[in-house]
């Protein structure tokens, strides 16, 4: 009787360690973007602040924001979206064929749809997430890091245990994993900066940022990049008044 017991305060024991108990992982975090070719800029702003109001009148609790793509291969797009939404809360939207139908009416005829990319969250290496946070700043630039299938996961491990040995970091860092819409694999990181000086404290070179933002050797920084085959990067600017922050009433015109 008493192996018995002991043998069921074991088992117990041990379903309690189990992950069948474990408080459940919270959902990803994704980053949907838009990007729009502009026919006639100022119609297609009328249009889709016209568009944003709908969303605010719905009750949209998603956060969307638009920027101008300044520098790059891509130089002149719109591009919105909406960060640190759930996959579920997409498909949740107020009214899904509504808001098809107001945009189709206010700013689809002004714009050359270009692509739809969706992108995860990676919190590990990331030393902040202002978007998910509904806190944009005045400018960012967007690096698309693209790597050969069989270096992924090297890049990933690299990256990992340079994160892990980091210190805090001054820099604002937000790190993401492609999923639809480009090349896979491929990796963004986002640089969230308030002017052009932020540049210049952040390192300039895009090797130096690395090294200043987790405090690793030179040599750490190049065998990272070691596993990437290119690198692509933009500057965009934030577009208050073409943007929606739950809570928050739409940016007034000037």
């Amino acid at each position: 009787m008493r192996l018995a017991w002991i043998g069921a305060l074991w088992l117990l024991a041990w379903a309690g360690a189990t992950p069948v108990n474990a408080a459940p992982a919270p959902p990803t975090q994704i980053l949907q973007l838009y990007s729009y070719e502009l026919k006639d800029r100022a119609q297609f702003e009328l249009g889709y602040r016209r568009h944003l109001a709908w969303h605010a009148a719905h009750d949209d609790k998603l956060v969307w924001y638009g920027w101008m793509v300044d520098s790059g291969r891509r130089k002149g797009l719109f591009v919105d979206g909406t960060a640190g939404a759930s996959y579920a809360a997409i498909d949740m939207r107020p009214d899904l064929a509504g808001d098809g139908a107001d945009a189709t009416l206010n700013f689809v005829s002004f714009v050359h749809a270009e692509n739809v990319e969706t992108w995860e969250l990676w919190p590990v290496p990331s030393t902040a997430t202002p978007l998910e946070d509904h806190a944009p700043t005045a400018l960012i630039d967007v690096f698309v890091l693209h790597a050969a299938p069989e270096a992924a996961m090297r890049f990933e491990h690299l990256l990992t245990r340079l994160a892990a040995d980091r210190r805090g970091s001054p820099l604002s860092l937000t790190w993401y994993k492609a999923v639809r819409g480009g090349s896979l694999p491929a990796y963004m990181l986002v640089l969230s900066r308030n002017d052009w000086a932020d540049i210049e404290r952040a390192g300039g070179a895009f090797s130096i940022l690395l090294a200043r933002a987790y405090g690793a050797a030179p040599e750490k920084i190049e065998k990272l990049l070691g596993a990437i085959s290119h690198i692509e990067v933009e500057s965009w600017s934030y577009q208050p008044r073409l943007s929606l922050i739950p809570g928050k009433p739409l940016a007034v015109e000037p």
